[in-house]
């Protein structure tokens, strides 16, 4: 544990000021033990992520800011089932993205170069370029403050809906540990269901293309609207979309 450490160094907008304590977890027990900890002392919590979709004052933050950076990704693969992937809330998501891709795992391609980590997909039901989350997620396990225990929840129960969940409805409950991803296999991406990045790839809408290229023209597309980060470039440093 750190105290008045500056936020904005955590930050995608460059910006934040001290929050009163910092912990970083790395592991699924210490993310759990430290929001227990903060809630029993009656201490505000602030879960951070990538830091992409949030902007923290000047002020910084009065209470324990839980820095997220638990890693691990399992996966169980055959031709029938496809490949179910178990992903730690930490893991950065477009080197999930790129990995789905290496492994040939179909169904994430499309939101290559989204910034922030894994746990934060399903509270916002993130999605790019005609496809989200909510359609290749199987569950979420998740740490209940409420209920004071870890939950397995199915997508079916998660409340998904257009850039929401149940998770993004309850921000002060649940504490994301875990998502699994249902993909299907093959190297070939899902339907192109968006009229932008079908005309760049050259294919008729709904058709499918090999996924690398479509992660090469998705990039393309967001770079063209400075939104894929870089630290040498300020005009990409932001929150995120403002449209909801």
């Amino acid at each position: 544990m750190r105290t008045q450490v500056p936020l904005a160094g955590f930050t995608t907008l460059r910006i934040g000021g001290p929050a009163d304590k910092l912990v970083e977890v790395t592991t699924e027990d210490e993310l759990i033990t430290a929001v227990r900890d903060a809630d029993a002392a009656d201490e505000p919590v602030l879960l951070l992520s990538g830091g992409s979709n949030v902007v923290i004052g000047d002020d910084g933050f009065r209470g324990t800011v839980i820095k997220v950076a638990t890693k691990g990704i399992k996966a169980d693969a055959d031709a029938c089932s496809g490949a179910m992937v178990h992903i730690q809330a930490g893991e950065d998501w477009d080197a999930v993205v790129q990995r789905a891709i290496t492994e040939e795992w179909s169904g994430l391609e499309s939101m290559s170069g989204i910034p922030g980590l894994t746990g934060s997909t399903p509270v916002q039901n993130v999605g790019a370029y005609g496809h989200e989350v909510a359609e290749t997620i199987a569950s979420v396990r998740v740490w209940d403050r409420a209920e004071s225990r870890i939950r397995t929840i199915f997508a079916a129960d998660c409340g998904f809906a257009y850039r929401s969940s149940m998770f993004k409805s309850a921000p002060e409950r649940f504490v994301v540990l875990e998502v699994a991803f249902q993909l299907k296999l093959g190297n070939l991406s899902a339907p192109i269901g968006y009229a932008e990045l079908a005309r760049v790839l050259d294919v008729d809408p709904d058709t499918r293309a090999p996924m690398t290229e479509v992660r090469e023209a998705v990039l393309t597309l967001r770079r063209s609207k400075g939104m894929v980060l870089d630290p040498a470039d300020h005009d990409t440093w932001s929150a995120g979309s403002f449209f909801t």
